[in-house]
C-alpha cells in the first residue's frame, strides 16, 4: 500500500484526510500555557476565535522528530511505501524533522519532499498525490510527478489585517497602523524561501479581483485542481469561486480553512489562491 503524508500547514482537515485515506502530521500551537495539537484538540475555526479573543498570543511549534519516526516505522514495518510531502523546510522546522527521522529509518520506501510551498499550495500537492495513488500510480512515479509540478505551483494571500504580520515582526508599526486606516491590504506571494510581498490593494473588492486577474494572467493548469484557501471568512471564499467561474477558470476547486500556524501570522478574513500554472 501507498500512504500519503503531510503536515497541518497544509490546511487539511482531519476529517478529509480520514475520507481519502492519508495521514496529516499535527503542528502544535499554543496559547498561554495551552498546548493544542492542530486539527486534533483545535479546529481552524476554534483557532480564529481564540485568535481574536484571547489576551495570549499564540506560539507555534513544529512536529518533533520521534513522532515522524514512529510513523514511519510503523508503514515500513507493514510492508508500505511512504510518499510524505511536507511544507517548505525555509519556513518551518517541521521538515528537519522528518529528515532526521528518515535518516533513522534509512529506507528506499520513503520518499520525503520538500513542498517548498505550503497552504494552498501544498493542499494542492496532496491533493495531486492522492489521486494518483488512486488511479494506481506507483510511489516513485507519484513522487516524481510532485517534484515536477512544484516549480509551478503559484500561491498568494491578500491580507486582511495587517495587525498580524506587525506582532510577528514581518512589518513596521507605522505602516501598519496607516495601511490599516487606508483599509489598505498588502498581497503576498508564498515563495520557497519565505514570503515575498508582491504587492497592496485598496479594500476587500479589490483584492478579490487582484487574485482573480492573477489567475488569468498567470493561467491555471485545468489537470490540477485550484484551491482557495481563507482564514475563518467563508463567504469571502464562496464569492471568490463564483468570480473565478466568471473569469472562466473550469478547475475543480478546493476551498480550504487556513491552518493556526500560517493564520497566527496573516490573521482572519484574509484571503489566498494556490494552484499549478500552465507549462
Amino acid at each position: 500500500m501507498i500512504r500519503i503524508i503531510t503536515d497541518s500547514l497544509s490546511d487539511m482537515t482531519m476529517e478529509y484526510a480520514k475520507a481519502n485515506n492519508f495521514d496529516i502530521m499535527a503542528l502544535t500551537v499554543s496559547f498561554g500555557s495551552t498546548d493544542y495539537k492542530c486539527g486534533v484538540d483545535l479546529s481552524n475555526e476554534e483557532f480564529y476565535n481564540l485568535l481574536e479573543t484571547s489576551e495570549d498570543k499564540p506560539n507555534t511549534a513544529a512536529v518533533n522528530p520521534y513522532e515522524f519516526e514512529q510513523i514511519f516505522q510503523k508503514y515500513i514495518d507493514a510492508g508500505d511505501e511512504i510518499v510524505a510531502i511536507l511544507f517548505s523546510k525555509y519556513m518551518s522546522a517541521t521538515f528537519q524533522s522528518a529528515n532526521i527521522a528518515a535518516e533513522n529509518v534509512n529506507s528506499d520506501k520513503l520518499h520525503l519532499i520538500d513542498c517548498e510551498n505550503g497552504a494552498m499550495g501544498q493542499a494542492l500537492l496532496v491533493q495531486t498525490a492522492v489521486d494518483m495513488r488512486d488511479a494506481g500510480a506507483s510511489a516513485t512515479e507519484i513522487a516524481d510527478a510532485i517534484t515536477a509540478l512544484i516549480p509551478r505551483v503559484q500561491t498568494y494571500f491578500v491580507v486582511d489585517n495587517m495587525d498580524y504580520l506587525q506582532h510577528g515582526g514581518r512589518i513596521s508599526k507605522t505602516v501598519d497602523q496607516v495601511d490599516n486606516q487606508a483599509r489598505i491590504h498588502p498581497v503576498l506571494q508564498l515563495l520557497p524561501d519565505g514570503v515575498k510581498p508582491l504587492d497592496k490593494v485598496k479594500g476587500r473588492k479589490s483584492a478579490n479581483a487582484w487574485l482573480v486577474n492573477r489567475a488569468k494572467e498567470k493561467a491555471p493548469d485545468s489537470n490540477y485542481k485550484f484551491v482557495i484557501g481563507h482564514s475563518n471568512a467563508v463567504e469571502r471564499a464562496e464569492t471568490l469561486k463564483a468570480q473565478l467561474r466568471e473569469a472562466g477558470i473550469q478547475n475543480e476547486i478546493l476551498i480550504t480553512c487556513i491552518a493556526p500556524i500560517v493564520g497566527t501570522h496573516i490573521g482572519p478574513y484574509s484571503l489566498g489562491i494556490g494552484y499549478v500554472e500552465e507549462a
